[in-house]
């Protein structure tokens, strides 16, 4: 199980690989990342998202402890989505899928497992959903979109060029 923070559901919908994600692994976001990802209901990332939702493919929790939701939020300085995304994460023990500075740094302090939109990219592409040149495409776009520290981009590069080598 996965439970997505709005951030890496977005930016996953704008690279064209959610569907692909979703269709070999549970998925999950609270209400709050739901609010936070489709209140422009208008773009495409958001119709994507909402029509995972509606097919079931994405399913839509509450968070339940109010009380820690808002610790989560205090402790680590998060906004509701991220702080959400990761109480759920904890509480069904299940990896958390963040690009957000703060929640990565909460995920090791709790010892929750995340991953980034990055991971994503590199196992599509390495379960051969994705050719090498799509997806130095889609991590081009990706560096464009997020906020990205040069050297994690030049890894993934490297990845994607080394994989291509083998046969």
């Amino acid at each position: 199980m996965i439970v997505f923070d709005a951030s890496t559901l977005i930016l996953l919908a704008k690279l064209d690989i959610l569907k692909t994600i979703v269709h070999t692994r549970e998925v999950f976001i609270s209400k709050e990342v739901k609010a936070e990802a489709t209140c422009k209901s208008e773009l495409l990332d958001a119709k994507i998202i909402i029509e995972l939702i509606n097919t079931g493919k994405i399913g839509v929790m509450k968070v339940k402890n109010q009380t820690l939701f808002k610790k989560f939020q205090d402790d680590f300085v998060l906004a509701e989505g991220e702080a959400s995304a990761l109480l759920l994460a904890q509480q069904k023990q299940a990896i958390l899928a963040t690009d957000d500075g703060q929640a990565i740094k909460a995920c090791k302090v709790l010892g929750v497992k995340f991953v980034t939109a990055v991971h994503f990219l590199l196992d599509v592409f390495y379960k051969k959903r994705i050719s090498k040149e799509l997806a130095l495409v889609k991590l081009e776009r990706l560096e464009q979109l997020g906020r990205y520290n040069d050297r994690i981009i030049f890894d993934a590069t490297s990845k994607i060029e080394r994989r291509m080598g083998e046969k």
